[in-house]
């Protein structure tokens, strides 16, 4: 099994994300915050980016500010950009939905193309909801064509929790501590919460990078302790 590549810094990690370990329900509705936009749907039931894991330069994510140096190279919490407005929290919405395919009765998302945008809202719908919504499901799988280019954009959308986004080849169910037990294929690392309770005043913060598998079945979680354990995951294949 390939173990992940960032045990060394697991000792950062549990100092920052001192969160309780807390029973939450995990809501399978789209509360409706965050809008859809035109795309093409499968409605048969209902209707700057951060440098490297190893450090460097940053660049300008869509809408938001300069991003920082890359997982090694600097404060975990420091290396993000942010969304200063909705408005631009919905142009990336926008862009994550554009040549999707939308499937609500089996709550799947497709991807087809050699570029696509995988947009992922951590936990939108209030508190404590541990999921995520992606292109208005939540916690769908996501189907992502071989050997496209796959840009991942996390958006931190929750009010009183931190959230960071990992893929991994081992299934669920997940621990208290997953970022422990699983093998890690992919990771952003943990984000702050938005800075207002309020949707039309917050800022965002944000993390982008470039994702790489191989065909196969992965799943999606947040490493935050016990976010993963009280849902907050879902499948993803590559095909």
């Amino acid at each position: 099994m390939k173990r992940r590549g960032w045990m060394g810094t697991a000792a950062a990690v549990l100092s920052v994300l001192t969160l309780g370990g807390g029973a939450f329900a995990a809501a399978a509705v789209h509360a409706g915050p965050f809008p859809s936009y035109g795309v093409q749907r499968i409605d048969t039931g209902t209707t700057g980016s951060d440098g490297g894991m190893m450090g460097g330069a940053g660049s300008p994510g869509f809408g938001g500010r300069m991003g920082n140096g890359g997982m090694m190279g600097g404060s975990m919490m420091a290396n993000h950009a942010t969304l200063d407005s909705l408005t631009q929290l919905h142009r990336w919405i926008q862009r994550g939905e554009s040549g999707a395919v939308i499937d609500h009765q089996t709550n799947t998302v497709t991807y087809r193309g050699q570029t696509v945008t995988l947009v992922l809202l951590a936990s939108p719908h209030g508190e404590p909801n541990m999921t995520w919504e992606i292109d208005g499901l939540v916690n769908p799988t996501v189907v992502l064509p071989a050997g496209s280019r796959v840009q991942v954009l996390l958006a931190n959308t929750d009010w009183g929790y931190m959230h960071g986004f990992e893929v991994t080849a081992t299934p669920p169910p997940y621990s208290y501590m997953s970022m422990m037990s699983v093998n890690s294929d992919f990771l952003l690392m943990p984000l702050p919460e938005r800075t207002t309770q309020s949707l039309s005043t917050a800022r965002y913060y944000t993390r982008t990078g470039e994702l790489h598998l191989s065909p196969g079945m992965y799943h999606y979680l947040c490493p935050v302790p016990g976010h993963a354990q009280q849902g907050m995951y879902g499948t993803l294949k590559i095909v």
